[in-house]
């Protein structure tokens, strides 16, 4: 007795659905970090959009590995610097308070990208292509992780960008960028990514 093969339409469906509930997974965790114990809220307290950026960068921090090298030693600080003009207030300084496992983190403001390497995360919103790239080149051969919120921040050669989809805000992953600097995102993470460039799953 033979089994049919599971249609085309079943299996895409299956994976779909796979996809969602990543999403809605990384979603509900970034809620109850915000709000401390509840994983959804009203709508009238609904995050900003820096606050939840701010809760990405730390959820973030979690799910990429960074070399050895850039652990330093003993319980040096997880730095977190923001390059160029400040949009997050009061919300970035909530991380301070945190720890990214034995490490503390600790909030730099950079005022050029070469100094940013001595941050494990960069977040800018570097308003062109042109600045990006530049940023990019900078610090190609550090393990520094660039996050930003400009249009197309990926594909102007940035790591981690922030994009909104239907109103929520998502992520794209620059695969070939993580790579170059020795940094290795965790499959959850790049499985809830809206969109990846290069590596070998990259996905429109």
């Amino acid at each position: 007795m033979s089994w049919a093969k599971p249609s085309c339409k079943q299996t895409c469906k299956a994976n779909a659905r796979r996809l969602h509930l990543g999403v809605l997974w990384l979603f509900a965790w970034i809620g109850a970090a915000l709000q401390g114990q509840a994983a959804y809220a009203a709508p009238d307290e609904l995050p900003s959009e820096y606050r939840l950026k701010a809760a990405f960068l730390y959820r973030i921090g979690q799910f990429v590995e960074w070399p050895e090298t850039s652990q330093r030693t003993g319980d040096a600080a997880f730095t977190i610097c923001v390059l160029g003009s400040n949009p997050f207030g009061e919300s970035l300084r909530e991380l301070s308070t945190r720890s990214l496992g034995a490490r503390p983190i600790a909030l730099l403001y950079p005022s050029s990208a070469s100094e940013a390497r001595l941050c494990q995360i960069v977040y800018t919103d570097l308003p062109t292509k042109k600045t990006v790239l530049e940023l990019s080149a900078l610090l190609a051969d550090s393990p520094v992780l660039t996050v930003g919120g400009a249009a197309q921040f990926v594909d102007a050669g940035g790591g981690i960008g922030f994009v909104v989809v239907d109103g929520k805000l998502r992520l794209e992953i620059n695969l070939d960028v993580l790579k170059r600097a020795n940094l290795k995102p965790s499959a959850k993470l790049v499985e809830v990514a809206v969109r990846t460039v290069g590596g070998a799953k990259g996905r429109p």
